[in-house]
């Protein structure tokens, strides 16, 4: 049988809890923290209406994204529908896929036919989990387990050599009043094995510069998230970015990220169907809220970028060939100053560019009706695309 168990209860400790535990141990809450939230950011991609009780949202996604399939059936003894884990079986297609279906859950199991008695559904095109949470995780773990490391070895200790558990002793209650900001402490002269004045000899196993990688460290852990977001439709740019960067430098990638959750989607999308028309359910899958923002936002700009005018190289070299007859121009303009000084103060009230202002205005009023034209076939391609 298919162990398909799922662990929804991460380790926690809180407190000093945490600084008791041993080395292992603590790298390995380290990691689970990390791999939960990402693993929870996942979890939010999609949204769901219509979903039976027995198929909790966190169930269904959480079998897509670790095992890259899912199989929905109807449990025979309860007449329940169950998301659960499983495998192909039987004869195969054309493709080499198994006509037959194995649904496996913790209390039984059921068999039937691939999308005639049982719901099959995959994660991606590739019917593979989403592994680049572990692997992330497990670099973010890395990262900061190294910071940690270059915090501690930043640290200026002076390590005192003794010679006997006495001075060792005498050394460990200085110590204790120094971390305790005591600023009085005594010793008698015959306390240490040492001549007076002669001082103590010490080493180090520390280094104060250490201190300098923690920033790269920290880029470095940023630009983990930065890889995880997207991937998975979150654009994520770095504090470190410079000012002069340009909005279409900044989101130049973003069609990009949303590669693999528009196939998600798909998949879920015809996941749904099946269950729909085996079942008789109404459920409907779409991109969750913040999802469906950056999506939205990513075809307008898309759009208004398409319809923008652009700067075409005829209209560069037009402008190239224009500009030796302005400098030509340059000296009548020049003779012609007089004249026009002295039109202009027998005219004083005759602006000659309003004509061309008008014709700016009008220009301007209908690249602002265009733009709204864009804006509402936009609204409606979305709504199309959600209704089918």
């Amino acid at each position: 049988m298919i162990n398909n168990t799922i662990s929804t209860q991460p380790f926690l400790c809180i407190g000093d809890v945490y600084d008791k535990l041993k080395v292992k141990a603590g790298n390995r809450v380290r990691y689970t923290t990390y791999f939960t939230q990402l693993w929870n950011v996942l979890l939010e991609m999609f949204e769901y209406k219509g979903l039976p009780d027995t198929i909790p949202k966190r169930f269904l996604e959480s079998i897509l994204h670790a095992d890259g399939e899912v199989f929905v059936s109807r449990n025979s003894e309860t007449g329940d529908l169950i998301a659960s884990g499983g495998t192909l079986s039987g004869e195969v297609d054309a493709y080499g896929l198994g006509t037959d279906c194995i649904a496996v859950y913790p209390t039984g199991e059921e068999r039937g036919k691939r999308n005639i008695d049982i719901a099959y559904g995959i994660n991606n095109d590739t019917a593979t989990p989403d592994m680049l949470a572990y692997w992330i995780a497990h670099l973010m773990g890395e990262t900061d387990k190294s910071i940690n490391l270059n915090v501690i070895y930043s640290r200026f200790l002076k390590i005192p050599k003794v010679s006997d558990e006495k001075d060792k002793a005498t050394f460990s209650e200085l110590i204790k009043k120094l971390k305790e900001g005591d600023i009085e402490a005594f010793v008698s002269s015959n306390a240490l094995d040492l001549e007076l004045g002669a001082g103590t000899e010490t080493f180090d196993l520390t280094d104060v510069n250490k201190i300098d990688k923690i920033p790269y460290l920290t880029q470095f852990f940023e630009d983990l998230q930065k890889r995880f977001y997207n991937v998975y439709g979150q654009p994520m740019q770095n504090q470190n970015k410079r000012a002069q960067t340009i909005s279409d430098e900044i989101h130049g990638q973003d069609s990009v990220s949303f590669i693999i959750p528009c196939q998600m989607l798909r998949c879920r999308q015809a996941l749904v169907d099946n269950i729909n028309r085996i079942f008789g359910t109404e459920i409907e899958v779409d991109f969750s809220p913040l999802w469906r923002l950056e999506y939205e936002a990513l075809i307008l700009r898309d759009t208004n970028n398409n319809g923008a005018p652009d700067v075409t190289e005829t209209e560069i070299d037009e402008t190239e060939t224009e500009t030796p007859e302005t400098e030509t121009e340059t000296p009548e303009t020049e003779t012609e100053t007089p004249e026009t000084e002295t039109e202009m103060l027998e005219t004083p009230d005759e602006i000659t560019d309003e004509p061309a202002m008008e014709l700016e205005t009008d220009e301007t009023e209908t690249e602002t009706d265009e733009k709204n034209n864009r804006s509402e076939r936009i609204a409606e391609l979305l709504n199309d695309i959600r209704k089918e």
